[in-house]
């Protein structure tokens, strides 16, 4: 996804939802500090889509925008992109204090990024191999350092079980296995 279409995306969202703040939780949350991240060649150019919290939310609004602007949606058989909107418990997977990092996007006032190194806290933890590729791009690319990064994982609230996989996948990451 590029950064044009990250906000044209929102521009529509915030249309149809009349809502008071979105705030961009996904990978398309980079854009705005890195758009060169969508452009050809870059991470984020097989990214389609762009998770949208917004404030206030509700089961009707929501699926009025996942039918306006969601997967399989008209919005995105023209565009070849869409709008996932996510349920306010997803914030309980972030990391402590994300609000107070978030980044206002140009233009929207109303509208904010998850930071770059909570992202990739959070993409540690969940670990599939697309985040965790992802991770080493902006490892590898230099768009975040690797104490920092170690620094933000350390506050995530996880239990045994999870600290195991995600510290093993931050090991991993950090080392630059491709197999984790």
């Amino acid at each position: 996804m590029q950064l044009h279409a990250l906000k044209h995306l929102l521009e529509v969202t915030k249309a149809l939802s009349r809502c008071d703040r979105i705030f961009v939780l996904g990978s398309s949350s980079l854009l705005p500090k890195f758009p060169e991240l969508g452009e050809e060649g870059g991470p984020l150019t097989m990214t389609f889509d762009a998770d949208f919290l917004l404030d206030p939310t509700g089961k009707q609004i929501s699926d009025v925008l996942s039918e306006a602007v969601g997967a399989n949606s008209l919005f995105e058989s023209t565009n070849g992109y869409h709008a996932d909107i996510v349920h306010p418990d997803i914030t309980q997977t972030l990391p402590p204090g994300w609000e107070g990092r978030l980044i206002v996007l140009e233009d929207f006032s109303d509208v904010f990024c998850l930071d770059p190194y909570d992202l990739a806290a959070v993409k540690i933890v969940v670990g599939r191999e697309k985040d965790l590729t992802l991770v080493r791009a902006l490892l590898r690319l230099g768009k975040i350092e690797p104490d920092k990064l170690r620094e933000r994982f350390q506050t995530m609230p996880l239990g045994e079980r999870e600290l195991f996989k995600a510290g093993r996948n931050l090991a991993g990451v950090l080392k630059g296995d491709e197999g984790l």
